[in-house]
């Protein structure tokens, strides 16, 4: 089981957090195709959204070993 937490827009798909049954040996990228699966209206959002563990952004390919994540949309500012 796989924790996500959301930021700023990405709160109003998903809410503060979800759990993900991810299978083992499971990558990063197919976070994001599991969230898109339970909120397509999210779609956008998550193809610009970082992902990080709990020390470091994580790389589309790399294999999940983390319980948590954090899903954090491009931020805007002045």
């Amino acid at each position: 089981m796989i924790k996500v937490a959301f930021y700023a827009q990405l709160k109003d798909y998903f809410g503060e957090e979800t759990e993900l049954e991810l299978p083992a040996g499971a990558v990063a990228a197919d976070i994001r195709s599991a969230l898109a699966k339970k909120n397509a209206l999210a779609a956008d959002w998550l193809k610009v959204s970082r992902l990080a563990s709990e020390d470091a952004f994580v790389g589309e390919s790399e294999v999940l070993s983390q319980s948590r994540y954090y899903l954090l949309p491009p931020s805007s500012g002045g």
